[in-house]
């Protein structure tokens, strides 16, 4: 039924309007159809003539990936992503503090507290080894200390290393496979006129890791030339002494029990069965004989001790040439 239109005339009590009964008779029927009707479910899919796009509500669409942005005063337009992203606000840059790093909770980004666990050990150790590191005029600050010779890294592994050996009270660096005792100010003796006479010193040099029965070269800086008084080893060792580097080489393959020959280039040589001092009675005379003279004292040792380990040696010398 069409909505029915109670006729009020064209003036108050003009008699021109439907008569009362009349008029309340359309009232009731258009109550009665109103309430006949079904009624509203509430659902917004139950809604005849309802909006299908955004721009139903009067909003132009955007284009691909803009998304909808308001400007705080009810007007709606698409912009860019990235043009509505503050990156430091978003962050909450302004609320962290030093050292904080930016964590990830599971449904947004905060700032925690760095606890230090960012990266290994190994992680650091191949970023600082990876390349020269370069201090920008800032001090590198450590302390390398062992108790004693035998505790020193192989010489081989670490050429150019200095360290400091407690026990001794000795600095060291290796060299040539060897670690090489420097000496102090009070064995070498002061400058001057050159008339003085020398001091005995101790020259030490440290094997690498050598197998029981195997043998290796140890080069220990001592001087050109020297009176050789005694030898030390700290374990069970066959102790060689040349006079360069091309004796030592072809005097190699010689046994144990075999005498050098007379013109072998062999200073001294000395059988130990333990950590023990042998005497050059009477004393050795050495001499650095290479093309160019050096202070280097070559050795070969070969470890007698039923274990592996390093082999220290120490030569008690006393200096005859500058």
């Amino acid at each position: 039924m069409a909505k029915q239109i109670v006729n009020t005339g064209l003036a108050d009590n003009d008699g021109t309007g439907d008569p009362l009964r009349n008029a309340f008779t359309k009232v009731n029927e258009n109550f009665t159809e109103l309430y006949n009707a079904e009624s509203f479910s509430g659902s917004y899919a139950d809604l005849s003539n309802k909006p299908t796009s955004i721009t139903a509500f009067g909003i132009t669409d955007g284009s691909n990936n803009q998304i909808l942005s308001t400007d705080g005063a009810g007007n709606f337009t698409f912009v860019n992503s990235s043009a509505s992203v503050d990156l430091d606000t978003e962050l909450d840059v302004a609320s962290a503090t030093n050292n904080q790093v930016l964590s990830w909770t599971g449904t947004e980004f905060d700032w925690v507290d760095n606890s230090g666990a960012g990266l290994s050990n190994n992680a650091i150790i191949n970023l600082v080894t990876s390349a020269d590191l370069d201090m920008s005029g800032n001090k590198v600050l450590f302390g390398n200390v062992y108790d004693a010779e035998v505790d020193l890294p192989a010489a081989g592994s670490y050429h150019g290393m200095f360290a400091h050996v407690h026990g001794t009270g000795k600095a060291y660096y290796a060299h040539a496979g060897a670690w090489v005792r420097l000496a102090d100010f009070s064995e070498v003796g002061g400058g001057g006129g050159g008339s003085s006479l020398q001091t005995r010193i101790n020259k030490i040099g440290v094997s690498a890791s050598l197998t029981d029965g195997a043998s290796g070269n140890v080069d220990i800086v001592g001087f050109k030339g020297y009176a050789l008084l005694s030898i030390t080893t700290d374990k069970a060792a066959w102790v060689r002494i040349y006079s360069n580097g091309a004796t030592r080489t072809a005097d190699a393959s010689r046994l144990e029990v075999t005498d050098p020959t007379p013109d072998a280039g062999v200073i001294a040589e000395v059988i130990t069965t333990g950590a023990e001092t042998v005497l050059m009675s009477p004393s050795s005379m050495g001499f650095n004989m290479e093309a160019t003279p050096t202070t280097n004292i070559p050795c070969a040792v070969t470890n007698k001790s039923g274990s592996t380990g390093t082999v220290s040696v120490t030569l008690n010398v006393l200096q005859l040439e500058a």
